[in-house]
């Protein structure tokens, strides 16, 4: 059973915008857990059934929940409650046709929806206001194309190169890139104009299985690679580092960049250390595992006569300290969402913190094994839940302080 106590001793380190590297602190961390309060998606509800949703927001004032399908590219808002308040895309290249949509940005009255070729601008009454097409493709950064993520208020882009793993893991001959950077892309009287603002470690990051006939790429389960969002309303990128030589185990550096590469805002936490147990490894070749034999090519005979098992534990990284940080959201609210390694029972721990605070000590807040935080106001947090009929439903949560 999960142990009553209303608060937490953890060490909670800060530090204002400096490079001098903090000294840990005791603090009480206020600890949270959530309730639930909010479930649309199930037609029999008079909800319409959602397709894969990878990615949703929530309005600050929680009133509007932004739910983009991908495989549909179709973007929907409703109201907590399940109320469809708008139905928007489709397919195609027409004005509000939607091609490959995975990103939503809210601002004052109005959201873009970004695709895979452009920005789409809707008022909130679903009125389409305009389209900002990407950069032109022959704009590359060593030869590598720019993937852009972010529209800023100028209409220049934030974005990153797109390059191929087997590069970034070193198989065509060159040395391993372990760090790419955000780049600013824009236009001006001389033509585009790319500008580094800050650069993303990608430590550990991919899982490499060599086969006879290829090498089968996958997430690092205990990578201690850089997490980062971009803000394009504040024309910032938040950066979640966790691994590196200034930083202890239990660790993690906040950064906040501005567009043109100045340091915003600078924050030292410091969690409990995990290390990963013989439970939490076998789990994760485990999952490997599942990942070769789903393959198409994925048996032993294309494994030069090893088995799944000997692969993933050869290609698995296991540090000795799992990184403080496990997965990473920027949430309406204006505070940064840290999900850890640590748990309790059934309950996965995540951190908050909002940006910009140098001194308060982070929420510590209890959430169910299943739920990842895709978007969060300053009461609820939102996200994603599956059914055993891979049915995904929007879940709200309730946050209450213990």
């Amino acid at each position: 059973m999960l142990r009553t106590r209303t608060r937490l001793l953890v060490l909670v380190l800060s530090a204002a915008c400096t490079d001098q590297h903090p000294e840990p602190a005791g603090e009480l961390q206020p600890e949270w857990t959530s309730d639930p309060a909010y479930q649309f998606g199930d037609a029999l509800a008079g909800n319409a059934l959602f397709g894969f949703v990878p990615y949703l927001k929530v309005s600050p004032d929680g009133q509007r929940v932004f739910v983009l399908e991908y495989d549909l590219a179709r973007v929907s808002v409703w109201s907590p409650e399940g109320r469809l308040l708008l139905d928007l895309g489709g397919p195609g290249e027409g004005p509000g046709d939607l091609m490959g949509p995975y990103r939503i940005h809210l601002a004052d009255s109005s959201f873009y929806v970004r695709d895979q070729v452009r920005f789409t601008w809707f008022s909130d009454d679903g009125t389409v206001l305009r389209t900002v097409p990407n950069p032109p493709t022959s704009i590359s950064y060593q030869g590598f194309q720019i993937q852009v993520r972010a529209l800023l208020a100028d209409d220049s882009f934030l974005g990153r190169p797109n390059i191929p793993a087997s590069i970034r893991e070193g198989l065509q001959g060159d040395d391993p890139i372990d760090r790419t950077p955000v780049l600013r892309v824009r236009e001006s009287p001389r033509g585009w104009i790319q500008e580094p603002v800050a650069w993303i470690w990608a430590r550990d990051s991919r899982l490499v299985i060599h086969r006879d006939g290829g090498v089968l790429f996958a997430a690092q389960p205990y990578s201690e690679a850089d997490y980062y969002g971009m803000d394009a309303g504040a024309g910032t990128v938040v950066i979640a580092r966790s691994a590196g030589d200034n930083l202890e185990p239990g660790e993690a550096e906040l950064m906040e960049i501005g567009a043109a590469g100045d340091t915003v805002w600078r924050r030292w936490l410091k969690f409990r250390p995990v290390r990963p147990t013989r439970a939490m490894v076998d789990a994760a070749i485990d999952r490997v595992v599942g990942i070769i034999e789903r393959s198409e090519e994925g048996t032993p005979g294309f494994l030069g006569g090893r088995s799944a098992r000997e692969v993933a534990e050869d290609a698995l990284h296991t540090p000795d300290y799992l990184p403080a940080v496990r997965r990473f959201t920027l949430a309406s609210s204006g505070h940064v969402w840290l999900e850890s390694h640590e748990s309790m029972d059934t309950l996965r721990v995540w951190h908050s913190i909002e940006r910009g605070d140098t001194e308060s000590p982070p929420r510590r807040v209890l959430l169910p094994e299943w739920f990842q935080v895709m978007d969060a106001t300053n009461t609820h947090v939102w996200g994603v839940w599956t059914d055993e009929l891979d049915i995904n439903y929007i879940v709200g949560r309730r946050l209450t302080l213990r």
